[in-house]
């Protein structure tokens, strides 16, 4: 049977919703093991067999998270959660049961399957998750990825919070692997908790220049497009023009 090691980097801005999802988790019996990289320096009053609490000592942010989880996994697949989702008992199951190793990076459909919400609200779906192929760039697949280790490619530790599933899936995609979006079932997804603070406004903006640096030619600082929120986006010298569908 597969067995899957899920990574959550957390600063515990909600504790309930952190809990509601590792309960959720213990009861999958394919998660062999959460690893939790604590960068609050809060203690997490919440014990499982399954769980194992890395504490960093500081912030680590989200891509930096992600490479030390990865390292520590046990597992051959591995799943990088947010905090601050809520999923149904069975959808790790679901898509560890679909996933191949010669697959690129697996990623939530989060344009329509994802939905805002303010409740922990029981996610008791049994719908049937099923994977398909994207041809474009997706945006927002940092709630949910998961993949076997041969296609994960460490992020660059400057890049510390954003854009660092764009820089998986752009290195499957430059090591000629397919990538696919999980698509059929609900999850309910709380915002950014902390991503949308401002003091991190600078360093995701760094975080995108430095994406940019490494994978944008010289003529996509130019003019560059992408669907971004249902909407199409175009750069030309520097001015965004926003179309929306």
């Amino acid at each position: 049977m597969k067995k899957l090691s899920v990574v959550i980097p957390t600063l515990q801005k909600n504790k309930e919703l952190l809990i509601n999802l590792l309960k959720t988790l213990e009861l999958d019996n394919v998660v062999q093991e959460i690893i939790l990289i604590n960068n609050s320096l809060q203690r997490l009053d919440y014990n499982s067999s399954k769980l194992r609490v890395v504490q960093p000592g500081a912030n680590l942010y989200v891509n930096p998270s992600w490479n030390l989880g990865v390292k520590l996994a046990q597992n051959d697949i591995v799943a990088l959660l947010n905090d601050d989702i809520i999923i149904s008992n069975n959808f790790c199951s679901q898509v560890v049961e679909l996933i191949q190793p010669e697959m690129g990076v697996i990623g939530f459909n989060s344009d329509k399957y994802m939905q805002i919400t303010k409740d922990i609200l029981p996610n008791d779906s049994t719908a049937t998750i099923y994977l398909e192929e994207v041809k474009k760039m997706p945006w927002f697949w940092g709630t949910t990825i998961f993949f076997y280790k041969s296609s994960y490619y460490e992020i660059p530790d400057e890049m510390k919070i954003t854009h660092g599933d764009c820089y998986l899936i752009t290195m499957n995609k430059n090591n000629n692997k397919k990538y696919y979006s999980i698509n059929g079932q609900m999850v309910y997804h709380y915002g950014s908790l902390s991503h949308g603070e401002k003091n991190f406004n600078p360093i995701c903006a760094r975080d995108k220049k430095i994406f940019e640096r490494i994978f944008l030619k010289w003529y996509e600082r130019i003019f560059s497009f992408k669907y971004l929120n249902k909407q199409l986006v175009i750069r030309l010298f520097g001015m965004k023009f926003s179309l929306r569908f």
